[in-house]
């Protein structure tokens, strides 16, 4: 599983590089001419997600290396944040237009989505020395001007500007569920079970069974959210593309993510055998 995960990343990689131009972030930002390219944000912005998934989905690699499962798991949460955000950016901008909404409603979805990441970000940040108010004023400010660029008058005033972590998650299929878990048993809260299993926030020895399945079952889902994130990064239009983007990037990418489906629960399912069968093929207890 540990070889399938890095074989995505290096997708992961590459959609990175291609994504940013060769240049830093910084450089993309201060040359973004809208008007001539308006795929410019989120090309940086995935590729600031992309960079940062890969970076820690790296740390996830060296923990199963040490056989550090708490590791491990601490490292997947913001993988999973990465992706989340990744799967929703691309998937109502290049997926959703007057297919799954009308175009209107998918300008809407996304200024929600950032004006409340903005909101939340930036109150969680400055620990209360800019007021609620100043915040709800920079953000209306801002949404504004980017309206206006468009020829467009700014959307009302948002009643709920509640986004929490998990919200970031809530695009990638079990995103929810799987962060609770992460949340709640290495993330230092109450379910933490310092003594027990691994799989529930312990450190005690990784030669059991059931820590051995934590290890599978974590790689295997964190493997199929990055490739689901690859794919849809793989919609973005690149900067200069000659126009065979589709055969060059999407296609392949679908391709991994289908093959690391049908991997990862062959894996799983031979997992499973292994420990239900002995060698004659007599059923064992557990």
């Amino acid at each position: 599983m540990a070889e399938l995960l890095a074989e995505v990343i290096a997708t992961t990689r590459k959609l990175e590089e291609s994504l940013d131009g060769g240049r830093s972030w910084s450089e993309a930002a201060a040359e973004i001419d809208l008007d001539a390219d308006p795929h410019a944000t989120f090309r940086i912005q995935g590729t600031l997600l992309l960079r940062k998934a890969r970076l820690h989905t790296l740390a996830v690699l060296r923990a199963n290396e040490s056989s550090n499962l708490h590791s491990l798991a601490v490292q997947t949460r913001p993988v999973l944040e990465c992706a989340g955000q990744v799967v929703f950016m691309f998937r109502n901008a290049y997926i959703a237009p007057d297919l799954l909404m009308p175009r209107e409603k998918v300008l809407e979805t996304l200024m929600k989505r950032l004006d409340a990441d903005f909101y939340q970000t930036l109150r969680s940040r400055t620990k209360g020395a800019v007021s609620a108010e100043e915040l709800r004023g920079m953000a209306a400010e801002a949404e504004a001007e980017a309206a206006a660029s468009f020829g467009e008058t700014p959307l009302p005033e948002q009643k709920a500007w509640s986004f929490r972590q998990s919200d970031k998650v809530a695009s990638l299929e079990g995103g929810q569920k799987w962060y609770a878990y992460l949340s709640e048993r290495f993330g230092h809260g109450k379910g933490v079970d310092w003594k027990g299993l691994s799989l529930r926030g312990g450190v005690v020895s990784n030669n059991r069974v059931e820590d051995e399945f934590a290890f599978l079952g974590l790689m295997s889902y964190l493997a199929r959210q990055v490739a689901a994130m690859n794919a849809h990064a793989a919609l973005c239009p690149f900067a200069g593309d000659a126009g065979d983007q589709w055969e060059r990037w999407v296609e392949p990418a679908l391709a991994q993510h289908r093959h690391v489906r049908e991997s990862s629960n062959a894996l799983v399912a031979a997992a499973r055998a292994a420990v239900t069968e002995d060698s004659d093929g007599n059923a064992r207890a557990g």
